[in-house]
């Protein structure tokens, strides 16, 4: 019954479709074969190359973000660079508590008043040597006694406001000079103020 079986199996096999249709199928393996060996890398290369261009583009986009912000920036730099200097005079990287005291002093002297006291908190007399990323602004309290009319006090107030270096007026109490005599117009009534100011400096 196998032989049977055998030749009849030979007998198609010869048949010309069968040989066509056998080729084919190896053909097909074959061609299957290749392209999972060969073909399924290049492809996963052709992707991650598809993804990483994908990615250089987004990177290519922030970059360009950046440098379209660094021209930004340049360009305030330099509108706001002549100024500069008045920045660090308004806050400089030492106390400078004797140029803060002349300059206070300076001002009531050209109003014309007097003054009879003035206190200075302890500061250091030299900024320190090592400079931190990180800057911090200190305080230097000045407590002030003067002694003038009422536009002499008003002008005194003015001229700390307009000055270049940075002060805070903290507080000021203005009472009538007890040792003035009273007489007189209301302008030229003698008054006593106690100022109180903040000098501000930038700490290593």
């Amino acid at each position: 019954m196998y032989s049977r079986y055998y030749q009849s199996l030979t007998k198609f096999v010869k048949q010309p479709k069968t040989t066509i249709y056998t080729s084919a199928v190896f053909s097909f393996l074959a061609v299957s074969l290749f392209g999972w060996y060969a073909i399924r890398p290049t492809l996963q290369t052709i992707l991650f190359l598809r993804r990483e261009i994908e990615d250089n583009k987004v990177v290519s986009k922030q970059m360009e973000e950046k440098i379209s912000k660094l021209i930004e920036a340049h360009a305030v730099y330099q509108t706001i660079k002549p100024r500069l200097p008045l920045l660090t005079q308004a806050l400089p990287e030492d106390p400078s508590a004797v140029a803060v005291v002349t300059q206070l002093k300076n001002l009531a002297t050209v109003a014309g008043a007097t003054v009879s006291a003035i206190t200075v908190s302890a500061v250091p007399l030299t900024a320190g040597s090592a400079k931190s990323t990180t800057r911090k602004v200190a305080d230097t309290p000045i407590q002030m006694v003067i002694g003038g009319t009422y536009p002499t006090i008003k002008s005194i107030l003015t001229g700390i406001i307009n000055l270049r270096r940075a002060l805070t007026i903290e507080s000021f109490t203005i009472t009538p000079d007890k040792t003035s005599a009273p007489d007189g117009p209301v302008p030229d009534v003698k008054l006593r103020m106690v100022l109180k100011v903040q000098s501000h400096y930038l700490t290593p």
